[in-house]
């Protein structure tokens, strides 16, 4: 009995503990998915914002017309604009070149991936110049965006072992770019092509990795002292649990003892009476009916009778032995 007892106690010290884990468990998963898209928002974020500043550098230059920028090794002329307008001269005899959006925004690009801070990627499922040609992660997000997707995000690995965050949005033609793509049937509201934002993912994963490493250690620490108390409860329980079996065990046994009326009684010499345990002297129905299950009728013995009641007995026994008398 005693062992099945410490066995259930035992399975339920398993079954708390596994049920400690298994919340402890879950809320670290759910803490580290939340560290994960709290850094894909970050990263989010961070990229929609260059998208949108480029994209307002565009719409700048295409609500101007293009812009005007003197020749230089860097900067030739953009073989893809139509020879009208596209370089003049100043009076002071400098050569000027036109940059409409596009070549503008290649030129952007160009300083940012050399910066190493982050790349762009004006580009299009039919691209005018080949150096807008889309990669394959591009050409899936050109075609999700023909579909109605807002954007694009994902986390890539590089052929050097890198990690980047990837991002890129859509780009619509508006009224200023129609006056240069009219000829290429393009109609406003219609999707031209994307924007492709890449940001370097290695230090965000890095600090994400260390403040999930923080979380595993902070909930393992949990996890253990939980583990602690719950054994610490289970072990004081027992130890009560063994205390009051033990009292109840005494309880029974001096229950069984006194309705038994087994061991030593105190009794007086002369009035007979019974010492309690509380040192009070009782008569003996009294005793026996408080310690039994005993009931009581009162008679009287043939010594008590002749003694209390001589007069009633002696002739009560005269008549008796008369009337053995006349039947002899």
């Amino acid at each position: 009995m005693k062992r099945n007892k410490g066995s259930k106690g035992f399975y339920y010290f398993l079954a708390t503990a596994l049920g400690w884990t298994m919340v402890l468990a879950g809320l670290l998963a759910w803490n580290v998915s939340e560290a994960r898209e709290q850094m894909l928002n970050q990263a989010t974020i961070q990229t929609r914002t260059f998208f949108h500043e480029f994209l307002m550098t565009r719409f700048w230059n295409a609500m101007h017309g293009g812009i005007y920028v003197p020749i230089t090794e860097k900067t030739p002329p953009n073989p893809y604009l139509d020879s009208h307008l596209r370089e003049v001269t100043t009076e002071q005899g400098l050569t000027l070149t036109k940059l409409n959006p596009a070549y503008m925004t290649r030129q952007l690009a160009d300083i940012s991936s050399q910066k190493g801070k982050f790349i762009f990627h004006i580009t299009s499922l039919d691209p005018i110049s080949e150096q807008n040609r889309p990669d394959p992660w591009e050409q899936k997000a050109l075609r999700s965006f023909l579909s109605g997707k807002p954007e694009q995000y994902q986390l890539l690995q590089t052929g050097r072992g890198k990690t980047v965050f990837r991002y890129m949005a859509p780009l619509l033609f508006e009224k200023p770019c129609i006056a240069c793509h009219a000829k290429y049937g393009a109609a406003q509201g219609e999707v031209s092509g994307g924007i492709s934002v890449t940001i370097a993912a290695d230090d965000m994963i890095s600090a994400r990795n260390r403040q999930i490493s923080l979380l595993s250690l902070a909930f393992s620490c949990i996890w253990l002292f939980g583990l602690a108390g719950i054994r610490f409860i289970f072990i004081r329980l027992r130890r009560q649990e063994k205390e009051q079996e033990e009292v109840i065990g005494r309880l029974q046994e001096a229950l069984t003892e006194v309705k038994q009326l087994s061991g030593l009684l105190p009794i007086c010499c002369s009035c007979k009476k019974i010492r309690d345990d509380t040192g009070y002297w009782q008569s003996i129905e009294k005793y026996i009916s408080e310690h039994s299950q005993a009931q009581f009728t009162h008679g009287l013995c043939r010594e008590c009778a002749h003694k209390l009641y001589p007069e009633i007995y002696d002739k009560k026994n005269l008549t008796e032995q008369e009337d053995h008398g006349k039947e002899t």
